[in-house]
């Protein structure tokens, strides 16, 4: 079966995820650089469902079959799952690591992973507070982070500037080394984001043995149970407020057992088994 993934638009996450698929991509699959030439075509579903829906309709027309990755839900312009009822039902395959199985009976349901030989604990002197990684600043609550670390330590961004901040230093367009190194270097890790997502980077950042903070919503806590530190999904200042208790109290480091943990749970080699599974049955 030959297999088109690719995407046409700029994104580390769902670029991680297309490395590994092409990466772990079993003999029976080939994977193809030119849409027109695969028999199967892999719809990374980050919002614009009637978009989708429409690109799906040409697929099958074309006598072609496609798979859904939906990473967005919640935050897109269609958040009730009954509307997408109908892209779903026309796939080969669904995989989300949100829990649709009341939608999709037979809904391939796993995360996202990591690298451990990209992304592992390295001796180093903590330069930061907490660490946040974001493209989006209110969605992101990179404003609630700073607030809460402004009288207590500084602050890692890793993405655009966005507004000023005395306590903050920016790192943009890093290498994964780099990025490596910069998890390392700090005490906790925000992986916050509003209304969904699963938030790669607290994957990453816990195989550096660094702790994320996650909302504790049932698309966070189905994955991250046990690992990471959770508050609840408030508004602004009582987020602060939690914030600000977690960055009061020492630095829990992750130990090396919940690290080879992290490794067991998100494991690319195995997810992407799993879903290439599906697309062949």
């Amino acid at each position: 079966m030959r297999v088109y993934c690719d995407i046409n638009w700029k994104s580390r996450g769902v670029g991680r995820v297309v490395h590994n698929l092409k990466k772990y991509a079993p003999p029976d699959i080939e994977i193809v650089s030119d849409k027109s030439e695969a028999d199967l075509v892999v719809l990374h579903i980050n919002g614009r469902r009637d978009h989708r829906t429409i690109e799906a309709q040409e697929i099958k027309k074309q006598g072609k079959q496609y798979a859904i990755i939906q990473y967005v839900l919640g935050s897109s312009r269609n958040p009730d799952p009954r509307d997408w009822l109908e892209l779903w039902n026309g796939a080969k395959a669904v995989w989300s690591y949100y829990d649709l199985r009341e939608f999709v009976p037979d809904l391939y349901l796993a995360p996202l992973a990591a690298d451990p030989e990209v992304f592992h604990p390295e001796p180093t002197d903590k330069m930061w507070l907490i660490g946040t990684n974001a493209a989006e600043y209110r969605v992101e609550c990179i404003g609630e982070v700073r607030l809460a670390a402004f009288n207590i330590g500084r602050v890692l961004h890793i993405g655009p500037a966005f507004e000023p901040s005395p306590i903050t230093d920016v790192y943009e367009n890093v290498t994964d080394e780099q990025l490596r190194g910069l998890y390392n270097q700090c005490n906790w890790f925000s992986s916050l984001r509003r209304k969904d997502g699963f938030e790669l980077t607290a994957v990453e950042a816990m195989l550096c043995g660094v702790r994320p903070i996650v909302f504790d919503t049932p698309n966070y806590r189905q994955w991250y149970q046990d690992l990471a530190e959770f508050v609840p999904e408030t508004p602004p200042g009582e987020l602060v407020r939690n914030i600000c208790n977690i960055l009061n109290s020492p630095p829990r480091p992750l130990t090396s057992d919940e690290i080879e943990e992290v490794k067991r749970r998100f494991n690319w080699e195995r997810i992407i088994k799993g879903f290439w599974e599906r697309c062949m049955n």
